[in-house]
């Protein structure tokens, strides 16, 4: 496979999951511009995630100093992470690079299997970091008021519904706890409280969790804008 026609396939290959990738990309970084062979981007929930994909058809296994360079143009474009593909693997040196890093080596045959599972890290990272800001967002609706010496009482700013508010952050709560159970990797993983608001609703698969997180997060910025609204007024 000519070189060109390796950066055309990958190219192809992220675009049938749905993301937006262009080859041969101008990225301009903090300090540099930089020419990155395939540029991967995709939105989830509103959160862009960027990919610095990098091919080498090469007959020769990747060296690490190609990593470390990798690594350099990840953190110059802020890009949530890099991949380096490879035609004939990587040198020991190589691999020990990218050990702990955002960069993940693979070959164009094992690209399809490494790439959804990092698709998916990736998004699940974007989404419980949203998952934490919003909590915090919401706390921020209530003012802490001490009565006593060791004492402290929480109360809603003066128009701000204090039980939405705290529906909502049971609700991330719970959403929360699901990630806790997706890092030990034991399904099925609650997502969300039953209309009743008595039993846990659970799924079996990180893609069911991706899609029910984003009905609950959709609440929790409606009801957090909505709070912030009567609070203003």
């Amino acid at each position: 496979m000519k070189w060109q026609q390796f950066q055309d396939h990958t190219a192809e290959f992220f675009r049938s999951l749905g993301c937006h990738a262009q080859v041969e990309a101008k990225v301009t970084g903090a300090r540099a511009e930089h020419k990155i062979d395939v540029w991967v981007r995709f939105n989830k929930f509103g959160l862009e995630t960027k990919w610095v994909i990098e091919c080498k058809d090469w007959n020769s296994t990747v060296p690490k100093e190609k990593v470390l360079a990798l690594r350099t143009v990840v953190e110059d474009v802020g890009a949530d992470r890099g991949i380096l593909i490879s035609a004939a693997g990587f040198q020991p040196g190589a691999v020990r690079a990218a050990e702990k890093t955002n960069i993940t080596l693979t070959e164009f045959d094992g690209l399809r299997e490494t790439a959804r599972e990092d698709l998916v890290a990736s998004v699940l990272h974007r989404i419980e970091t949203r998952v934490i800001e919003l909590k915090y967002e919401l706390h921020n609706l209530y003012t802490s008021e001490q009565t006593g010496p060791h004492s402290w009482i929480s109360k809603p700013q003066p128009g701000v519904d204090g039980n939405a508010v705290t529906r909502a952050i049971g609700a991330l709560a719970v959403l929360e706890y699901g990630f806790d159970r997706i890092r030990l990797k034991k399904p099925p993983y609650p997502v969300k409280f039953d209309d009743a608001g008595e039993r846990e609703v659970l799924v079996d698969t990180l893609d069911d969790f991706v899609t029910a997180v984003s009905e609950v997060i959709g609440e929790a910025e409606s009801t957090f804008k909505l709070q912030k609204d009567r609070e203003r007024k």
